[in-house]
């Protein structure tokens, strides 16, 4: 069923990617570039991927032992720092890798 009637691009934007369950990986991508955001470079160099599964579970591999040991002490921390980034509480917990 279409409608004629003239909608608001971001409505129309909102609508397309609720009906095409895409959700999902668009807050896997923003989680991504805030966690790259939000922690610099080395970090970024160290993490081998990040993973977002549904209900805000964050998935962490990285190559730093020291640096795993760093990161999964401030978990709390970590996960308001990036939903502060994204602007949005999308990540509720973190699992470091």
């Amino acid at each position: 069923m279409r409608s004629n009637e003239a909608k608001p691009l971001k409505a129309a934007i909102q609508q397309f990617i609720r009906a095409h369950r895409m959700q999902a990986r668009l807050d896997e991508v923003d989680v991504t570039k805030a966690w790259h955001a939000a922690f610099g470079s080395y970090v970024e160099r160290q993490t081998r991927s990040i993973r977002l599964q549904e209900g805000g579970k964050l998935w962490v591999k990285l190559d730093s032992g020291p640096l795993k040991e760093e990161l999964a002490m401030s978990k709390g921390q970590i996960v308001e720092r990036l939903n502060e980034e994204l602007g949005r509480k999308i990540v509720h917990e973190l699992i470091i890798q």
